[in-house]
């Protein structure tokens, strides 16, 4: 009887050992989730010289219980964010989400997610790339553009997590929440201010390259003129040196046809001679015929001398 005894007292005195370290830790972690809604804890930690202290305590209580858990990552993720761990603070707020938040507490919780993820993005480089760009100094155009949608992207991306909820409205200003509506406002101008930066820049690539095209082009006219140049002067070369060739070297085919020529007109002279001979010849013989017969009587007996007899043809 008295083990029984015993036993119970031990099964008890463990049950009051476990009820007081489960509601120790709900205690606990309902005495921060008030703090929290009270602002007592934000002036507690800005006068706590060790923050660190607090933001361990209150992890070690989040792996304790998750009794309002995103009460414990809303409180880690503004210590980090105080601390520019920004990457961290963005897992702690992300987690906040997944549980089911009052409307103004999810819309605070957004609006400094969206800030954290805004602090991770490198505007540097891209202010940096831009004002070279200004100055005229030798920048990658298309790596800065690339950049600047790379961000556009991004902040695009933040934009939404503000909408979502409609903490902020997505198409109208009329969000639940005032900060998150200004939020929205200064990324939307962010985005014109790089689309401005990136029409610029797009605007000086095409410029050059259609400089770029003309004097391409410019080049590939003037290299034909060249080329035409080039080849006319070969032709006008060999037709100087064909002339030359013909007037240093005799061609005996020019030569046969000369003295063919030649021969041909000296036979047409000496024909032409004899052809005057003859004439003269013939004009000779005819006028001493005709004389013949003008000095012939019929019936003379001399034939010459007697012209009282008539003349018979």
């Amino acid at each position: 009887m008295k083990k029984v005894k015993f036993g119970f007292l031990a099964a008890a005195f463990v049950i009051a050992i476990l009820a007081v370290i489960v509601f120790g830790r709900v205690g606990l972690n309902h005495v921060f989730a008030k703090m929290v809604d009270s602002g007592k804890y934000y002036i507690l930690m800005e006068d706590m010289e060790d923050r660190d202290r607090y933001m361990n305590m209150e992890q070690k209580v989040l792996e304790m219980l998750p009794y309002d858990a995103y009460v414990m990552n809303y409180n880690l993720g503004n210590a980090n964010y105080k601390n520019k761990d920004y990457s961290k603070a963005q897992i702690y707020y992300e987690k906040c989400l997944e549980f089911e938040l009052p409307k103004q507490k999810e819309c605070s919780v957004r609006i400094n997610l969206t800030m954290t993820k805004i602090m991770q993005i490198d505007f540097n480089t891209v202010d940096t790339g831009y004002e070279a760009f200004k100055n005229d100094e030798e920048v990658d155009k298309e790596a800065l553009i690339k950049k600047i949608d790379g961000v556009i992207d991004q902040l695009k991306a933040d934009r939404e997590i503000l909408t979502e909820k409609n903490c902020a409205g997505a198409e109208d200003d009329n969000g639940h929440s005032k900060e998150a509506e200004t939020l929205k406002k200064d990324i939307d101008d962010k985005i014109e201010e790089l689309e401005k930066m990136k029409e610029e820049i797009q605007k000086k690539i095409d410029e050059e390259k259609q400089q770029n095209k003309d004097q391409d082009q410019n080049q590939q006219d003037q290299d034909k003129q060249n080329e035409q140049k080039n080849s006319d002067d070969k032709q006008n070369q060999d037709n100087k040196q064909d002339q030359n060739n013909n007037n240093s070297k005799p061609d005996d085919v020019d030569d046969d046809r000369e003295d063919d020529i030649k021969e041909k007109m000296k036979e047409k002279e000496q024909d032409a001679r004899q052809e005057r001979e003859d004439d003269q010849k013939q004009s000779q013989k005819n006028k001493e015929s005709q004389e013949y017969w003008d000095n012939y009587t019929y019936g003379s007996e001399g034939g010459q001398n007697d012209k009282s007899k008539e003349r018979i043809w």
